[in-house]
């Protein structure tokens, strides 16, 4: 059996237009009355017939700018500091075992958790190196790795309710399997389903593209980690709603982003 075709959703560039102008008019407070406006616009042009445009997708091509802004304004305040701050994280770490490391192996380009650092050493270029031993390995597997682009705060799986915090263009470390080998990978999100929850749990759907070799697969929840830069969207996210139980109302479905039609 192959993977069901996935159907993906597209804007045409002048319903982009108008709704970048809707955006811009309103100061990114729109009213459901003119959302309702532009579905109705969109659904009845000739080149839409047939296929209806529906209110959520206009919703949520609205949520998905306001977290991507917040986003942008996010990352723009950390700017150049990133980089010292994994380097004092790292050499703290050596005397520190209440911090946790993924460090990139150059043998595939896959992460590994950091069982110890072993030393440190700064090469003649300026970069600092540290030596690693990961967890499962023996010392025949360790590595001297740079701590700029191969060293970082260990990622954070995901619980069924963090799925909200998971939004196109995030970077994520993603499990990837393989005929021979399955891996942790960096990925980066191109577009979320959102399903309603159900007993099992979370039932979202990620497509993602690797950065290592730039393939694409739909993936659920469980094979997403979350990286702790994205720790802050959480107290201000709500879980998609669950089937199994409602103790309390959650944001209507403009709230959630979704791009993929069927999965």
């Amino acid at each position: 059996m192959g993977r069901p075709s996935v159907q993906t959703f597209r804007f045409l560039p002048n319903e982009v237009a108008d709704m970048e102008k809707l955006w811009e008019d309103c100061q990114g407070n729109i009213p459901r009355e003119d959302v309702r406006n532009l579905v109705q616009k969109f659904s009845n042009a000739p080149e839409r017939a047939g296929k209806p445009v529906q209110d959520r997708q206009v919703q949520n091509w609205f949520w998905n700018k306001r977290c991507m802004l917040k986003k942008q304004a996010w990352k723009s305040s950390i700017e150049g500091s990133h980089l010292k701050r994994t380097e004092d994280l790292t050499i703290a770490a050596m005397s520190d075992d209440k911090l946790e490391f993924e460090a990139k192996s150059s043998r595939d380009s896959a992460w590994y958790d950091v069982k110890l650092f072993l030393a440190h050493r700064m090469l003649d270029s300026g970069d600092p190196e540290v030596r690693v031993r990961f967890v499962g390995f023996g010392a025949d597997d360790d590595e001297w790795v740079n701590v700029r682009n191969g060293v970082r705060l260990r990622s954070l799986p995901c619980e069924a309710s963090e799925c909200v915090s998971v939004l196109p263009g995030d970077l994520i470390l993603c499990f990837k399997e393989g005929n021979k080998q399955a891996l942790y990978y960096d990925a980066i999100v191109i577009e979320v389903e959102r399903r309603r929850h159900d007993i099992r749990g979370c039932r979202c759907r990620f497509l993602v593209q690797y950065e290592h070799d730039g393939s694409t697969d739909i993936v659920p929840l469980r094979k997403v980690c979350r990286r702790p830069e994205t720790e802050y969207r959480s107290p201000t996210t709500q879980p998609c709603e669950d089937d199994s139980s409602i103790k309390e109302k959650p944001p209507p479905a403009s709230d959630t982003p979704i791009s993929m039609e069927s999965i």
